[in-house]
């Protein structure tokens, strides 16, 4: 990262800036999903593949809510 930062005339704080903010990017776009509906955004960065919930991770928030909500439902009547 120094070499890259001496290259460009920038600061090594501005390259981790720069090679981080990706990832920041990727960690936002995923926590705006949908947790109620499980609904949550595939992100495509290129070279590096696609980000997005698992489908064993969707079944596990799935089942947590449904114990949740039976939980609530049983104490309301």
């Amino acid at each position: 990262m120094e070499e890259t930062a001496s290259e460009h005339g920038v600061t090594l704080s501005q390259v981790k800036d720069i090679a981080n903010s990706m990832f920041e990017f990727v960690a936002e776009i995923m926590s705006e999903g949908d947790r109620k509906g499980l609904n949550f955004a595939e992100i495509r960065l290129m070279r590096w593949g696609v980000f997005k919930v698992k489908e064993g991770r969707r079944r596990h928030f799935k089942r947590l809510q449904d114990e949740r909500n039976k939980g609530t439902d049983e104490g309301s009547g």
